[in-house]
């Protein structure tokens, strides 16, 4: 599964650019993502824990109204895997590091905007994450990362999105991420900013 997911994101890499090449012929696009991940961590609300969620996105016109879309993304998220082990403690600032890859099927709409663009997106799909590193301190911000055990690091998620066009190549994304086969596991939310290099 780790080299399958490397593989794919070297793929990724490597195509994206010709996104940007092509992008003359409209029917493919390029661009960055940057914005937050919201989750609950330690059941306090889905908003407890926040963190990063940024990189690349690449996307291809499928018909008139809709269209695929691949991120490449570094995504902190605090509900996207469980660990095996944590030790019983009063945790402080805790970071979670993954490797995001969603893919994606968006419907394209015209409520306002039809003319050149149209202005809002519905998308679902599925991504795959891999946990890449974490740091965890205690409430005396004692570094106790050595004693929280990983063991599967991971995991598929079903995603659903909206995006509403603020122009045509800056919009704003919502997203939201369920585990799909982790018990214990709760939604996600991600707010972000999509700007299209074409």
């Amino acid at each position: 599964m780790k080299n399958n997911a490397a593989c794919f994101a070297l793929s990724f890499l490597l195509v994206l650019p010709s996104f940007y090449l092509f992008s003359q012929d409209s029917r493919f696009h390029a661009g960055v993502v940057a914005g937050l991940n919201f989750s609950e961590l330690e059941g306090d609300g889905v908003t407890d824990y926040f963190g990063l969620n940024t990189g690349l996105i690449g996307t291809a016109r499928l018909s008139k109204h809709a269209q695929l879309g691949v991120e490449l993304l570094f995504s902190q998220n605090g509900e996207y895997i469980i660990p095996e082990y944590y030790p019983p403690l009063e945790y402080g600032p805790v970071r979670l590091n993954h490797l995001e890859i969603p893919i994606h099927i968006d419907w394209l709409i015209g409520v306002f905007q039809r003319e050149s663009y149209y202005d809002l997106n519905l998308s679902i799909g599925t991504a795959y994450t891999r946990l890449l590193g974490y740091r965890v301190k205690d409430a005396e911000k004692t570094d106790v990362s050595d004693q929280v055990v990983y063991g599967d690091k991971d995991q598929w998620h079903l995603q659903a999105a909206t995006s509403y066009q603020l122009s045509k190549r800056l919009g704003l994304n919502l997203k939201a991420s369920l585990p799909i086969s982790v018990n214990g596991l709760d939604w996600t939310l991600a707010a972000r900013l999509v700007y299209m290099f074409s």
